[in-house]
C-alpha cells in the first residue's frame, strides 16, 4: 500500500458514521439529522419573512435600550449648571488673564528703549579718551 491509500483508509475510518446497521460519512450523516429536524428550529425567525426578521431585530434593539426604572434623583443633577458655569467662568478668567498678560507683556518689550546698550557705548568711549589722556601725560 502506498502511503496515499493508507491516508485515505485513516481518513475514511475517522469520517465515517456507522448507524443503524449502515455506514455513512460524515457529510451524508449530518444531511440526515437536518433533515429529521428540519421542522424544528430554535431560531426566532425561522418560519417568519424577511420584513418581519427586521422588525423582530428592531424590537429587540428597542426593549434593550427602553429604560426600565428611572434614576433616582440626586444633588448633583441640580447643582450641575451652577457647578458648570461658574466652571467656565473661571476658565475663561484665567484664559483672557493669560493671553492679555502675553500681550501686555509682548507689547511692552517691543516699545522698550534700548537705552542701556547706547549709554554702555557712551561710557567705553569716555574711557578710552581717559586713558588716551593719561598715556598722553605719562610719556611727557
Amino acid at each position: 500500500m502506498s502511503r496515499y491509500d493508507t491516508l485515505y483508509n485513516n481518513m475514511k475510518n475517522k469520517f465515517t458514521v456507522v448507524s443503524d446497521e449502515s455506514e455513512y460519512t460524515l457529510g451524508e450523516y449530518m444531511l440526515m439529522k437536518a433533515k429529521e429536524q428540519s421542522g424544528k428550529s430554535n431560531l426566532p425567525v425561522a418560519h417568519k419573512s424577511a420584513n418581519s426578521a427586521v422588525v423582530s431585530i428592531l424590537s429587540y434593539v428597542n426593549d434593550k435600550l427602553t429604560i426600565k426604572t428611572p434614576p433616582a434623583k440626586d444633588k448633583t443633577i441640580k447643582a450641575f449648571p451652577f457647578r458648570t458655569s461658574f466652571s467656565a467662568l473661571v476658565s475663561s478668567l484665567v484664559a483672557c488673564t493669560f493671553i492679555f498678560s502675553f500681550g501686555i507683556f509682548g507689547f511692552r518689550a517691543m516699545t522698550a528703549e534700548t537705552g542701556s546698550f547706547v549709554v554702555a557705548d557712551a561710557e567705553d568711549e569716555q574711557r578710552q579718551e581717559e586713558n588716551l589722556a593719561e598715556t598722553e601725560y605719562s610719556y611727557e
